[in-house]
């Protein structure tokens, strides 16, 4: 027993030394590169590894992309596009989500309506046709779009969260931190795509970036506000489900009113606040409703029947028959459905019988439930890759649905390690409350940093929270898989910007304690 008890002192003590010689060598280099370090330059380099990313990924055979499912088939026609026939002719029974398809044939368009997405998918055809003359498109060149548009995006984000950090070897945490989770396969993929989900990654990347960077008054904020204000006022017309979003950062704008001085960066705020809200209105009116009749009907079969504990008193209590209950859990997506949609009997008698509003009532009624989807949420926003949708071209020879691992360490961790429930999220609450939420209430002296962070922390928790909820009023869980790029982005960000402030917590315990010795 003596003999293993000294063991464990000598494994103590030898950890110890370790850890000491890892801090000194630390301090080393924090000193050799203090004249050095610059949140600027790591920043750039950073979004330099991005790019190299990028072009491997999507601009190098084999290239990368996302497949089409049944959403993207049906802007297909609005954007003027259309499958070649050596595509379709590839195998007797065509299924468009097995292999990510590069070339398009354009056709004429069938007037769908005007979203920035398809402003970014009609440049990309000017652009192609300007460079090609043929009556092909490449989806290289929307790829190219976005990735000209993304790159300062994930600057502005990685040197927002750097200005926390003082020593050189923290930055370099966060700048690998930052490469790995915002050029992972898992975003960089929809830049091939025809879904709206790389549109939505790229503004809120801005929008995050912009907004901690107002942590300081500095000459360039005025310019970090006319980047919310468009990237916000963007990412209210890319669907209708997105103005919520345009509302929130409009209160974000007034919330900082407080901590700016100058009377011209309060008016600019005002503005930009204004802005945002009439984008937000405008949006919602001008933009259509992505979810349909389908969706309706599992809101109530996939949402609330699903997550009742008696199906009968709670249909009861939206006036439809019982004998109904028997549809709780049921999806007209099953390989063998209920139903058909077109059934006059099911609207009359069940469809007709509910609104979103009253099952968001129910659902304020019964928090539990809530709780319930939004643990579905959470769970689908870790997986951002369409799990029937592959990354490759048929003629790469990979199997169909085949997803690439290439620079997907992030991705794989959130699908295999992390802990997929609406408790990661609580604990990220937890952790950014405890580090800041303390000091933003304090009525005599507004430290700037904290107010700022927080601020930003619970804005984005509420967007992608906003967004979750939007979906599972719409359609219940079943176009979770579909709608989750505001939370998956949302809650990647609050990890990037939690991390970031606890490198800087453990930098003042860690001087804490020198001072001591």
């Amino acid at each position: 027993m003596t003999g293993l008890k000294v063991r464990r002192k000598d494994i103590y003590t030898a950890l110890l030394t370790v850890l000491e010689a890892v801090k000194n060598k630390r301090r080393s280099l924090n000193k050799r590169m203090e004249q050095h370090y610059s949140p600027v330059r790591l920043a750039f380099a950073s979004a330099v590894v991005c790019m190299l990313i990028m072009v491997l990924m999507l601009f190098i055979s084999p290239y990368l992309g996302v497949a089409n499912d049944s959403m993207a088939n049906q802007k297909m026609k609005g954007f003027g596009l259309d499958y070649l026939e050596k595509d379709t002719a590839r195998e007797d029974s065509f299924q468009s989500n097995e292999y990510f398809i590069k070339t398009y044939e354009s056709v004429h368009a069938d007037g769908q309506e005007f979203t920035v997405h398809t402003l970014f998918v009609t440049a990309a055809k000017a652009v192609d046709s300007f460079f090609t003359g043929d009556n092909l498109f490449d989806i290289r060149f929307l790829g190219a779009l976005y990735g000209i548009c993304w790159l300062p995006g994930v600057f502005l984000l990685i040197k927002s969260a750097l200005e926390r950090v003082k020593y050189f070897s923290e930055g370099v945490v966060l700048s690998v931190a930052g490469v790995l989770i915002f050029a992972d396969v898992s975003y960089l993929t929809y830049f091939n795509s025809l879904y709206t989900d790389a549109l939505i990654y790229i503004c809120i990347l801005y929008a995050a970036g912009a907004s901690l960077a107002l942590h300081k008054n500095s000459r360039w904020s005025p310019a970090y506000i006319l980047i919310l204000t468009i990237s916000g006022t963007v990412f209210c017309f890319i669907s209708r489900r997105c103005f919520l979003a345009g509302i929130l950062l409009a209160f974000f704008c007034i919330l900082q009113i407080r901590v700016f001085q100058e009377y011209r960066f309060k008016k600019m705020l005002i503005m930009a606040a204004a802005v945002l809200l009439a984008g937000s209105v405008v949006s919602f009116f001008q933009c259509t409703e992505e979810f349909d009749e389908t969706g309706k009907f599992h809101a109530m079969t996939r949402g609330v029947l699903l997550q009742s504990p008696n199906p009968v008193e709670t249909l009861d209590s939206f006036g439809i028959d019982a004998s109904y209950a028997v549809l709780a859990d049921c999806s007209l997506y099953d390989y063998y459905p209920v139903s058909e949609i077109e059934n006059p009997l099911l609207h009359e008698e069940f469809m007709d019988k509910y609104t979103t509003g009253e099952i968001a009532l129910y659902y304020i009624k019964h928090p539990g439930a809530m709780l319930s989807m939004w643990d579905l949420g959470v769970k689908s926003a870790f997986n951002l890759r369409r799990s029937y949708c592959g990354n490759y071209e048929s003629s790469t020879g990979m199997p169909a649905m085949g997803k690439s691992i290439f620079w997907s360490a992030w991705s794989i961790f959130k699908e295999r390690s992390a802990p997929k429930t609406i408790g990661y999220l609580a604990l990220l609450v937890v952790v950014f409350s405890a580090m800041s939420g303390r000091k933003v209430f304090n009525k005599r002296v507004v430290r700037r940093w904290d107010y700022v962070y927080f601020t930003v922390m619970v804005i984005f928790l509420l967007i992608g929270v906003v967004d979750i909820t939007y979906v599972m009023l719409k359609s219940g869980d079943t176009q979770l898989v579909q709608f989750n790029m505001v939370m998956g982005v949302s809650m990647d960000i609050l990890f990037y910007y939690v991390l970031a402030e606890i490198l800087h917590k453990l930098n003042i315990l860690e001087a804490r304690n020198e001072e001591k010795r």
